[in-house]
């Protein structure tokens, strides 16, 4: 019998204040954005990196590689891999070829994605739910 991996997708939603519009910050946009995901925080610059390019190479309808990744700053390979894998459980990202891209091309879109699968999982808890206290429909 062959033994199946499972890999369970978890995103922590945070509440965090919403950032103060700066005009032209993207940056610190991508950040709120990764951190209200749970994926980091302020000090993970790593990961906050790794995000970072991801989302402004979905703005250029690119994926981007993980040496891509490692050429833009001074990090490892282990590491840019170990935050892409990360990704890839959370459900944000896919791998198609060499690149990563967003799983919807867009962070909207990516977005959109992660809330329907929300949606579909709060479903079937309600459908447990109904079921354990007798109110089957």
């Amino acid at each position: 019998m062959v033994q199946q991996r499972r890999f369970y997708r978890q995103i922590i939603i945070r509440y965090i204040q919403t950032p103060v519009q700066e005009p032209d910050n993207l940056d610190y946009e991508i950040d709120y954005i990764y951190q209200v995901l749970g994926l980091g925080d302020e000090r993970d610059d790593v990961g906050r990196h790794v995000f970072r390019a991801l989302v402004k190479a979905s703005k250029r309808g690119e994926g981007i590689s993980s040496r891509d990744l490692m050429a833009l700053s001074e990090v490892s390979q282990a590491a840019i891999i170990y935050h892409l894998n990360l990704f890839q459980r959370s459900g944000l990202v896919i791998k198609e070829g060499r690149n990563y891209v967003l799983r919807g091309y867009t962070l909207e879109n990516t977005l959109g994605e992660l809330e329907n699968d929300m949606h579909r999982r709060f479903e079937s808890l309600k459908e447990i739910a109904r079921k354990i206290e007798g109110k089957e429909r």
